[in-house]
């Protein structure tokens, strides 16, 4: 007789400050950090985590979490798991009582929504068929959990970054961000980025910021604080020191140089 699998699944939040206990439970547990960083802790090892970050824990092994920031987890608690559902386990956490590793920010986009998925179809818990319902979804997060880990270093590429860059230069994008996306040092990315764009990402960042509010400027009808803001300034007096800098011309002059393409 195969036994009944007992599963929990959640997305909890926490506030900053706040501390779990050392605990643990019989099964096999998937922690996914969704938004915040804290740490993870077992009787004789430190993990800091962050956002993006997945810790897979086997049963029976003392571990606590804390919070730096509030902090919000994706958790799936599921035993008994199949013979083969076990080795995929063991090869994602290499035989370790617990294993952190990083997803990139495609990849926690997905999570996120295989996890919905997930938390929605388990609410209806159909009975006849919730024994290989539970098999069949874990199993799929092992399998995209194993993907992520095993092409983390080829799947995000440099043409990734500038993307993600030309894609949010309303927001404040940080080096250390990028070079998490790409499992590198800051360093690292930064050479390579260079090497391949002849510009750090901080320079394309700015570029590609000018060549859009130039655009802006030119082509539309919007005031110059919604274009500032549309490039990432959160004020027009910012937005117009770094035009006047980088063009010697404000905004609103450059508008009514360029406008009507009398400009250079």
């Amino acid at each position: 007789m195969i036994e009944m699998p007992s599963l929990y699944t959640a997305v909890v939040n926490h506030p900053s400050g706040w501390k779990m206990g050392m605990h643990q439970h019989p099964h096999f547990e998937i922690v996914v950090v969704m938004l915040g960083c804290g740490a993870v802790y077992t009787e004789d090892r430190y993990y800091s985590i962050q956002q993006g970050d997945a810790i897979l824990i086997h049963p029976g092994v003392p571990h606590d979490f804390s919070s730096n920031t509030p902090i919000r987890f994706a958790v799936l608690q599921v035993d008994p798991l199949s013979i083969e559902l076990r080795q995929l386990f063991m090869q994602l956490t290499n035989e370790q009582s617990l294993c952190l590793f990083p997803l990139a920010y495609y990849a926690l986009e997905r999570y996120e929504k295989l996890f919905g998925i997930w938390v929605h179809f388990s609410s209806v818990r159909p009975t006849k068929l919730f024994n290989q319902f539970v098999r069949t979804w874990v199993q799929l997060f092992l399998l995209f959990l194993l993907e992520c880990v095993e092409n983390r270093d080829n799947r995000v590429t440099l043409d990734t970054i500038a993307a993600y860059i030309r894609s949010n230069i309303d927001k404040e994008i940080r080096i250390s961000e990028l070079a998490r996306m790409m499992n590198m040092s800051e360093s690292g990315l930064r050479i390579a980025f260079k090497k391949a764009y002849g510009l750090s990402p901080k320079q394309y960042l700015q570029q590609y910021r000018m060549s859009e509010a130039k655009t802006m400027l030119e082509l539309s009808d919007h005031h110059i604080q919604h274009i500032a803001q549309q490039v990432g300034f959160p004020s027009i007096h910012a937005f117009s020191a770094w035009f006047q800098k980088e063009t010697g011309s404000s905004p609103s002059v450059w508008r009514q140089d360029h406008r009507y393409g009398d400009g250079d």
